[in-house]
C-alpha cells in the first residue's frame, strides 16, 4: 500500500510537471527579459526583495511576481510558464472572452473590464484606488519646463490617448491642453521630443533622478506636481475556460494572504511603483479622489 501511495504522488507531480500553468503576455515588450534579468536565477517563490535591477518602469515584472506567489499560496503549484501572444494587449481582451486565453500576466484598469464581468473573472486589487500616480514628462533638453508653476500647467500641451481610459479622465480633469493621439507610446514620446507637444502622462520611472531614458533620448518629469490615476488595477481570468474558476479562486485566496502580509504593498514600494521621492508633491486632480466626509 506504501508503495502504490508513492507510486501515485510520484505519477501526480510528473503529471504536473507536463501540465504547466500557461499564462499570456504581451509579446511586443521585453517583460520576460526583464523578469529574467530580475530574478537573477532565484526562484520567484524566494523573491522578498522588489527594488529594481533595471530603469524605467518595473511594475509589469513585479506583477508576474505576485502573480505566481499568490498562486502558489492559493494552493495552484503547478509551474508558470510564460506565452508571449501578440494579440494579447491592455485593451483587447477577446481570447479572454472566448476562453483562449485563461488569465494574463499584467494587471488592468478595473473601468476597462467593468464590461466584461459576465465573461471574465476580476480579482481583488492589485494596486488600489489612489495608489498610481504619475508624472507629467517633458524632455530634458528643454529646461524651460522642467520647474513649471502649478498655475503655468494651464499653458501646457499634453498628448494623450483617448482609448487609455484612465489617463484621459484623469487629464480631463485638469487645466492643460490636451491632444488627442491614438497610436503606439513610442510615438508619444517622440512628439514630445519634437515639440509637437510640452509633454505627456506617464508613471514615475524607477532612477533615482526620476529620469526616464528611452532610445537615447531622456525625459524629466515636471518637478512638484503629479497625478493620481482614478480606478484600481486587478488580474482577470477567464470564465469560460475550463481551468478558470479553479485557477480564480487560487488566485484570489493567494492575493487575500499576500495582502494580509505586506507582501503587496512592500512591493509597490520596493519596487518604486509607489514612489516616495515624490510622496510630498502637489496631487494637481485631487478633486477626483474621494472626499473624507466633514465632521
Amino acid at each position: 500500500m506504501k508503495f502504490l501511495v508513492l507510486l501515485l504522488l510520484v505519477v501526480s507531480q510528473c503529471a504536473k510537471a507536463h501540465n504547466p500553468l500557461i499564462v499570456d503576455i504581451i509579446s511586443s515588450e521585453n517583460f520576460s527579459e526583464r523578469y529574467q534579468a530580475f530574478l537573477q536565477g532565484r526562484s520567484v517563490l524566494d523573491v522578498t526583495d522588489f527594488r529594481p535591477t533595471t530603469q524605467g518602469s518595473h511594475i509589469e515584472i513585479i506583477e508576474m511576481v505576485l502573480l505566481q506567489q499568490a498562486l502558489f499560496l492559493g494552493g495552484e503549484t503547478r509551474e508558470v510558464v510564460f506565452n508571449p501572444k501578440p494579440s494579447v494587449n491592455i485593451l483587447e481582451f477577446t481570447d479572454m472572452i472566448a476562453g483562449e486565453s485563461l488569465i494574463l500576466a499584467r494587471t488592468v484598469w478595473h473601468e476597462d473590464v467593468i464590461n466584461y464581468r459576465g465573461s471574465v473573472y476580476v480579482s481583488d486589487p492589485v494596486v488600489k484606488f489612489g495608489e498610481y500616480e504619475a508624472g507629467i514628462y517633458v524632455a530634458k533638453r528643454n529646461q524651460a519646463l522642467h520647474q513649471t508653476t502649478q498655475d503655468g500647467l494651464e499653458q501646457l500641451t499634453l498628448v494623450a490617448n483617448p482609448r487609455w481610459r484612465v489617463d484621459w479622465h484623469a487629464l480631463t480633469n485638469s487645466k492643460m491642453n490636451l491632444v488627442s493621439f491614438i497610436g503606439p507610446w513610442e510615438s508619444m514620446l517622440n512628439m514630445v521630443e519634437t515639440d509637437i507637444v510640452d509633454g505627456m502622462l506617464v508613471n514615475f520611472s524607477v532612477s533615482e533622478s526620476l529620469q526616464l531614458a528611452f532610445e537615447g533620448r531622456d525625459y524629466v518629469p515636471i518637478e512638484g506636481v503629479k497625478m493620481v490615476l482614478p480606478d484600481s488595477r486587478h488580474f482577470i481570468v477567464s470564465k469560460r475556460h475550463p481551468e478558470g474558476a479553479q485557477i480564480f479562486a487560487a488566485l484570489n485566496r493567494g492575493l487575500k494572504e499576500l495582502r494580509r502580509r505586506g507582501v503587496i504593498r512592500k512591493a509597490l514600494t520596493e519596487s518604486g511603483f509607489i514612489n516616495r521621492k515624490v510622496r510630498d508633491w502637489t496631487v494637481i486632480n485631487r478633486a477626483m479622489l474621494p472626499q473624507e466626509p466633514k465632521p
